[in-house]
């Protein structure tokens, strides 16, 4: 295992500049590196490396997408095997510290068992656009956006050689971070061959990766990421239909206008139309719902006691809402929101948030938008069953909430997360639970008496690792008698809302948390 190095091996990155080799087919070129490092980032193409560094000779194979280290005090020659003309991208700088090395070598590895090392990050290709348009001007901004490139080109390298990983964890970790990259850079064009042949393997391959950690492939995801933020603009925005779809993406607002109303069953404009209109919700729970419709409510509260009821009126009256949604009310409180705006009454808890996200699609004429939204998340979750299945089989486990000093264990007959966990996702519950709804306890051993061996704990998203596996120990612990024990940790952010946008959430979590486990 690679040691870390101590404060006196860290060095400063300065940025030197940035050339381009252009080699023609059969061409070789050669590099003299002195005392500066070199990242190397082939653009199209592929080239044969070959460093000679001392009596050390490594060579490989770089091929489009993929980033090298040239260290120095080195030669280094490029050559292009192929028929086409090969391009490669040469970002050089120094490294500044200490005097107790001036070589940083072991730091910043350039080699491993197989030579040269080479890196693959999906945000590389859109760093190298940012390092190709430095031209050497005195642009102070500039400057320390590619210092700040810089420094997370050589993290990740640190990282991948401290780190090692075999090739399906390898294949899963480039999943996720394209996923995120398409999420941060979805308005930017985007090749999805030359992302597959940046992950190393078949193109097949990485779409059949891509759709079990989405549930989507890589198009499909692509235009869900798109659309969704066209109609966050539409609805939050006085955008032009023009300006919204080249915001997202789309340079042809006529494809944009096409695609959404093929996506939506409406116009771009008789969606705008429609999610402009001012909502007010009563209960927080309904934000998740106007969020998969591409809404913003304009005026929400979390809980509505006597105390705050004129406060909550006059925010409402300032608001002007053109809706309400609200939970059952007193009629007195009825009768005051209705003489703000029409109310919609949702008993929230009596039924599925499926059917109320249908119920609110409706009274917004937006029945289409809900539908296309349940449609993916459908997809979506056939895709987290298959994983499940992979992982669990047909092995019961229980549902837990780990909270700083108690838990709840949700049962079958709770709705909130039966809904998700026990019918989405059909995983299956212990025979000791079937008639519990939910089981509130300070103590973990009370929970563990329901004689299963497996347990799936949701955790805040700012639980630290070191509680989780405090808890595991906990659990391994009053266990001991099972053979197969097994805990799952599910992170989620904000609250356990019962409404779309928490639910789907869930799903990315426990499709990451299982593939990763693999």
């Amino acid at each position: 295992m690679s040691q870390q190095p101590n404060s006196a091996s860290y060095r400063i990155m300065s940025y030197k500049g940035t050339e381009e080799a252009k080699l023609s087919a059969g061409q070789q070129l050669q590099l003299l590196n002195r005392r500066e490092h070199c990242f190397a980032f082939v653009l199209q193409q592929k080239v044969k490396v070959t460093l000679v560094k001392q009596d050390l000779r490594i060579s490989n194979k770089a091929v489009g997408g993929e980033l090298f280290l040239i260290p120095p005090n080195c030669e280094c020659t490029l050559h292009n095997t192929g028929i086409q003309q090969a391009e490669v991208v040469l970002i050089r700088f120094r490294c500044e510290g200490s005097e107790e090395a001036e070589d940083i070598t072991e730091l910043l590895p350039y080699k491993d068992s197989k030579g040269l090392k080479l890196l693959r990050m999906p945000q590389a290709r859109s760093w190298i656009q940012d390092f190709q348009s430095d031209c050497g001007l005195s642009d102070a901004a500039l400057y320390y956006q590619l210092q700040s490139q810089l420094y997370a080109m050589v993290a990740a390298l640190i990282q991948v050689v401290q780190q090692p990983r075999e090739t399906e964890a390898d294949l899963i970790s480039f999943v996720e971070q394209t996923k995120q990259f398409m999420i941060e850079q979805f308005n930017l064009p985007l090749d999805m061959e030359e992302l597959a042949r940046s992950s190393g393997l078949s193109s097949s391959r990485f779409y059949q990766a891509f759709r079990s950690y989405t549930g989507l492939s890589p198009l499909k995801y692509m235009t869900k990421l798109r659309l969704d933020a066209s109609m966050r603009l539409l609805s939050g925005t006085s955008s032009s239909i023009v300006d919204v779809a080249h915001s997202v993406g789309y340079p042809d607002e006529y494809y944009f206008s096409r695609l959404f109303k093929k996506q939506m069953g409406l116009a771009p404009t008789e969606y705008a139309l429609l999610a402009k209109r001012r909502v007010a919700t009563l209960v927080s729970v309904f934000n998740g719902d106007l969020s998969a419709l591409g809404m913003t409510a304009c005026a929400s509260f979390v809980k509505m006691g006597n105390l705050q009821r004129e406060k909550v009126l006059q925010q409402l009256r300032e608001a002007k809402p053109e809706l309400i949604l609200a939970g059952p009310l007193e009629s007195d409180m009825h009768a005051a929101c209705s003489a703000i705006a029409p109310v919609l009454v949702l008993d929230w808890k009596s039924y599925s948030w499926k059917e109320r996200l249908i119920d609110i699609g409706e009274a917004l004429g937006l029945s289409s938008v809900a539908e296309r939204w349940l449609s993916y998340y459908d997809m979506k979750v056939q895709n987290a069953r298959v994983q499940l299945k992979s992982s669990l089989g047909d092995e019961p486990i229980l549902l837990v909430h780990a909270g700083q000093t108690s838990f709840r264990m949700f049962g079958p007959r709770r709705r909130k997360m039966k809904d998700f966990f026990y019918d989405d996702l059909q995983m299956a519950s212990p025979k000791s639970a079937h008639q519990i709804g939910f089981l509130d306890t300070t103590s973990l051993s009370d929970i563990a008496e329901l004689g299963c061996s497996s347990v799936l704990f949701l955790v805040p998203a700012d639980a630290t690792q070191a509680y989780c596996d405090q808890l595991e120990e906990s659990w391994r612990r009053l266990r001991q008698v099972d053979q197969q024990k097994r805990c799952i940790f599910i992170s989620y952010h904000d609250r356990l809302n019962y409404n779309p946008t928490v639910h789907d959430s869930l799903i990315d979590e426990t499709v990451r948390h299982l593939l990763n486990a693999q």
